[in-house]
């Protein structure tokens, strides 16, 4: 037996003898030649070794070769698949005698392996397939069991090009390191690196690879930790037809950017921005439609914080459901992050933050907010409600806020509103609903406040576009003129249009509106009905159709006290500029109903207007109007366009009180009486006065049981006997015409026809005819409009028996008409002795230079006698009058002759005194001439 046992170990020794000599007998290029036959023939690629071949066989079977190199298919554009340094491996000895191959170590050392896709699809990973032995084996006799203690690579470079996606990778300094000891045992490999220039670690633990090539569930942990993130993985993976996943997962990453990148993801925002996320949850299903349960998601950087928990499924249509809560201290940025283009200049609204649930689409959830904030130094606003988001976001819930400076915030978002320097503080709360660029507020209740507006409004209120606005609104200013100016309306300097009050319900848009069951107080003004507003043009255009009840114009043509005081004759027109400037700040089609309209002393009462205001063009309609006692009709254009203000009217009435037509337009109260009125003029100029005074037109009256009041041209012209001894004496001045001019007198008529033609504020008496039972006078001569004065003659015919047969008023022959002159508040009235003058003249003449020499008598005595109004006498004569009429004793005749010489003196002097006072001047009657001897 030990016999045995000693011729046993002889034979094991000498075959581990010769197993060690043996292959060191052998020549290395026959082994360098047969490995690169094998392996050429079984990869179908040209493989060359360009090293050494090391074989060693004690402690166990290894070989080295160095310089290997896997050639490429014919077409790629590099020479090699495969380079590398050197190639080792070992194989233990023991193991081999059970048919079980256990290596023991397997390295490529500085390997380069070039992975390359051609456009045409072709591979170079892609290795042919060798041809079968022809006494080949099933293998059904047995085999060998394999494992592997260490696979290595070391410092090998890797690269991928596909030029079909169009994509390249490349894994550089790569160290891995692998043990599996069967393909029922457990895997392990760690590796490290740099893949696309970033640095990874991984720790890989697989409970059984068989399992992986089978497509059942295999048990994994997976750690990676690189410059992109740390992320792990427990749980199980299956591969085959449709791979999965079930464990649980961590990760983060402050290089989402990056990440991204590396996972192909292309999202239209800029992930950096978020800063570092972790997460951590469990994840299922397969890859195609892998469910992940999010137990906690936070995100953290200076742009926000976010945190999520929730579940995301990413199959061909990602989607999203959970709970959100978010802050951002800038709105704008968070908008720009993630791609939003707003017509908006979001900066001013300050920061955001959020809770909300979500669900939908991954990328465009539905977002519904239990609370959303909005704070920033202007605005401090709440929503709660849904937010879809996509290319323009959407909103649908509700909405409060508070704006301390709307006009700044306005300004700041680059909203274009009218008045927008107006608006101060701003409480709004309503439902809101529609895209970002073209939302909708509904159930609003918006209250402003402010130094120059205080307004309310509830109803609704759209964006897009011009806007559109439909409810009630309330809203009042103490500042209206810096109002307009706010809302750039040119305004110049006035005591009008200083406050304002307007209740209405309002409909439209931001540029043209409607409003309806509107009150409006302007200044004293107060008016009911309907309007609108049109800004879409040069001039804000006002149309309307309101009641205005009284309506007092006065301030806004002048004087702003003109309802106040009375016109005064005398105190000459208004000189100050009109104010018109309103006329050009706005247009206007305005239809007015009023029962009292005044423009300074005119008060039209029960009138209907018909306002058109054109580009400063002002055309006023007054189908009717009552005003001084009686009823109108009539026209009114004022034309504020140009430099210099032109005014047109034209006025038809009836049953007017003259009286107080004239004493309130121009304080001429000595007229009165009832009837027909028509008037026509135009007149341009900067103020009252400047109209006046270029006033052209015409005017007819027709005046019914009236009187001239301050004149009793009765008394005065029947007064024959007192001019007559005034001339008998020589003098007027003593005439006393005290009752015939005063205060109480008055000439009454039954009626009074007057046609004037005014020319340059002067009107000239075309007809003038006054007519009472016992009397007549015809009138001519002037009326200053624009000087407040008058120069009229009143020829009279008076019928002293009341018959209806008046004649002229005559002093022997000469008519003696009435004269009234001067100005209106001082009008002088005396007899217009004129005619006189010129019939004294024309009678005494060269009579009276002839014959003053020679005694008086004669004819000039008679002529003067006949003037005088005395009976005619002659000289004396021899003879007595043989036909006296009653036959006169000689007693009358003495008288008779010395009537001439006494009648003489009183007649020379009576003439001289007359004339002189006819003429305004005394006459001195030389001494008549010597009579020749």
């Amino acid at each position: 037996m030990k016999r045995i046992l000693l011729i046993v170990a002889g034979i094991v020794g000498f075959l581990v003898v010769t197993a060690m000599v043996v292959p060191f007998l052998v020549p290395r290029e026959v082994y360098k030649a047969q490995i690169e036959k094998a392996a050429t023939d079984a990869l179908q690629r040209d493989v060359k070794l360009t090293g050494d071949v090391k074989i060693s066989v004690f402690p166990r079977i290894s070989a080295s070769i160095a310089g290997v190199t896997v050639a490429n298919p014919a077409g790629f554009d590099r020479p090699n698949m495969i380079e590398a340094g050197e190639l080792r491996g070992s194989v233990k000895w023991l193991p081999l005698l059970s048919r079980r191959v256990d290596v023991q170590e397997i390295s490529f050392v500085d390997a380069n392996v070039d992975l390359h896709r051609m456009a045409n699809g072709t591979a170079n990973w892609e290795f042919g397939t060798q041809a079968s032995d022809e006494s080949g084996s099933d293998g059904s006799s047995g085999g060998f069991d394999a494992g592997i203690e260490s696979a290595r690579l070391k410092n090998a470079n890797l690269t991928y090009r596909d030029d079909v996606a169009g994509s390249a990778y490349d894994v550089k300094e790569l160290d891995l390191q692998a043990s599996l000891q069967a393909l029922d045992k457990p895997l392990k490999a760690k590796a490290s690196g740099l893949f696309q220039g970033e640095q990874f670690d991984v720790d890989l633990q697989l409970d059984s690879p068989d399992a992986l090539t089978t497509g059942t569930q295999a048990a994994v942990t997976f750690a990676l930790d690189s410059t992109l993130g740390k992320a792990r993985y427990d749980g199980s993976v299956t591969l085959g037809d449709a791979p999965a996943l079930s464990g649980a997962f961590s990760a983060s990453s402050d290089a989402l950017a990056k990440f991204a990148a590396f996972a192909g993801v292309d999202l239209p925002m800029d992930l950096s921005r978020l800063g570092k996320i972790d997460t951590k949850g469990n994840v299922s299903g397969p890859f195609s439609a892998l469910n992940i349960d999010v137990v906690s998601f936070t995100q953290s950087s200076d742009m926000a914080k976010t945190d999520f928990t929730g579940q995301i499924v990413l199959a061909d249509a990602p989607t999203v459901t959970g709970n959100l809560a978010l802050s951002a201290p800038s709105i704008a940025d968070l908008a720009t992050f993630s791609g939003v283009e707003m017509p908006l200049n979001l900066a001013p609204l300050g920061g955001v933050s959020a809770k909300a649930s979500l669900s939908g689409a991954l990328t465009e959830p539905a977002i519904r907010f239990e609370t959303l904030s909005i704070k920033g130094s202007q605005i401090d606003a709440s929503y709660t409600g849904a937010l879809t988001l996509g290319e323009k976001p959407a909103l649908d819930g509700s909405i409060s806020a508070v704006l301390p400076q709307a006009g700044d915030l306005a300004a700041q978002l680059g909203l274009d509103l009218p008045a927008r320097n107006a608006l101060e503080r701003v409480e709004l709360k309503g439902a809101i609903k529609g895209p970002a660029d073209a939302l909708n507020l509904n159930n609003l209740d918006v209250k402003h406040s402010g130094a120059l507006l205080n307004a309310t409004y509830t109803g609704a209120v759209g964006l897009a576009g011009d806007g559109r606005i439909n409810g009630k609104v309330a809203a009042s200013s103490n500042e209206l003129r810096a109002l307009l100016k706010a809302a750039d309306v040119e305004m110049a300097p006035g005591d009008t249009l200083k406050t304002s009050n307007v209740k209405s319900a309002i409909a439209g848009s931001f540029k043209k509106l409607s409003l309806t069951n509107l009150t409006i107080v302007l200044d004293d003004i107060t008016g009911k009905g309907t309007a609108g507003i049109d800004l879409t043009g040069d001039r804000p255009k006002i149309t309307g159709n309101l009641d205005m009840g009284p309506l007092d114009l006065s301030p806004f043509l002048g004087e702003a006290d003109q309802a106040a005081k009375p016109k005064q004759a005398g105190v000459g027109w208004s000189k100050e500029p009109l104010d018109l400037a309103g006329l050009k700040a706005v247009d206007a089609d305005v239809q007015i109903t009023t029962s009292a309209l005044t423009f300074g002393n005119v008060k039209l009462t029960d009138a209907a207007l018909a306002t058109k205001l054109d580009q400063g063009v002002l055309t006023a309609d007054l189908s009717k109007f009552k005003a001084f006692g009686g009823d109108w009709s009539g026209k009114l254009g004022v034309n504020a366009k140009g430099a210099t203000p032109a005014v047109d009217f034209t006025m038809d009435g009836s049953g007017v009180g003259m009286s107080s037509l004239l004493g309130t337009l121009a304080g001429f109260d000595k007229l009165s009486g009832t009837g027909g009125f028509q008037v026509t003029g135009a007149a341009t100029g900067n103020s009252i006065n400047d109209i006046m005074n270029a006033l052209d037109g015409k005017v007819t009256t027709n005046l019914k049981d009236g009187a001239l009041k301050g004149l009793n041209v009765s008394q005065l012209v029947r007064s024959a006997q007192s001019l007559q001894q005034a001339l008998t004496t020589g003098s007027l001045k003593n005439l006393d015409f005290s009752s015939a001019l005063s205060p109480s007198a008055s000439t009454d008529f039954s009626s009074f026809d007057t046609v004037l033609t005014i020319n340059d504020g002067v009107a000239n008496v075309d007809l003038m005819k006054l007519i009472n039972p016992v009397m007549g006078i015809d009138g001519s001569g002037q009326i200053n409009l624009g000087g407040q004065a008058l120069d009229l003659r009143l020829a009279t015919s008076i019928d002293k028996a009341g018959q209806g047969t008046g004649s002229v008023v005559q002093l022997n022959g000469i008519p003696v008409p009435v004269r009234i002159s001067g100005s209106w508040n001082k009008l002088k009235v005396s007899p217009d002795t004129s005619g006189i003058q010129s019939a004294l003249k024309a009678e005494l003449g060269n009579k009276l230079k002839d014959q003053l020499s020679d005694r008086i008598g004669g004819e000039a005595g008679a002529i003067l006698g006949n003037v005088l109004g005395l009976p005619a006498t002659r000289a004396p004569t021899p003879e007595p009058a043989p036909d006296t009429p009653d036959g006169a004793a000689p007693e009358t005749a003495q008288p008779e002759a010395k009537a001439p010489v006494t009648l003489e003196s009183a007649a020379e002097q009576a003439a001289r005194d007359a004339l002189g006072d006819l003429f305004k001047k005394k006459k001195t009657v030389e001494p008549a001439p010597a009579e020749p001897e």
